[in-house]
């Protein structure tokens, strides 16, 4: 989602803003239901990666995600700097 770095820096400058309300709003609007036949058209058929990457790969991307739930290098959703990207 081409447009989150933009929303994060409107956000940044709203006093008390709440990260963890747009972060869990951002996660629900990829949450997906589907078959295991249908899980394995959109795998094989779909160019777009799977909706749990399109959510988590994303938010791992920025700084104030890691403040906003206290994620450490022990967590699995920890991503080193070094490897974040700054397209999003």
């Amino acid at each position: 989602m081409g447009g989150v770095k933009a929303l994060l820096t409107i956000a940044a400058e709203e006093d008390d803003f709440d990260y963890d309300k747009f972060f869990t709003m951002f996660a629900k609007n990829y949450t997906e239901v589907m078959t295991p036949e249908f899980a394995y058209y959109n795998l094989t058929q779909d160019p777009h990666p799977c909706a749990f990457l399109r959510t988590n790969v994303t938010l791992q991307q920025f700084d104030i995600f890691y403040e906003t739930y206290g994620i450490k290098e022990s967590d699995n959703m920890y991503l080193a700097p070094e490897n974040r990207i700054a397209v999003w």
